[in-house]
């Protein structure tokens, strides 16, 4: 369980990541949410893409806050 958890929406990246939910890239310039916390592991942050962050957002209670790299695309795919 996390006890800090922020969130916030990216219009347009500054360089290239990679999607934490699905590990697919997320070019410069792309539309992203960034997402930062502390939990059990200390601190932590990644960005999401917009598949990935609506399809949590539909489906809260699939893995509560366990998700693992990749784990949403995996999810998304099924």
């Amino acid at each position: 369980m996390s006890d800090f958890y922020n969130e916030r929406k990216v219009k347009k990246t500054r360089k290239d990541h990679r999607c934490f939910g699905c590990r697919e890239k997320l070019p410069k310039g792309s539309t992203a949410f960034y997402i930062t916390g502390i939990g059990d592991d200390g601190f932590g942050s990644y960005h999401l893409c917009i598949p990935c962050k609506e399809w949590i957002d539909h489906n809260p209670g699939e893995a509560g806050d366990e998700w693992g790299e990749g784990d949403v695309g995996d999810a998304r795919r099924e």
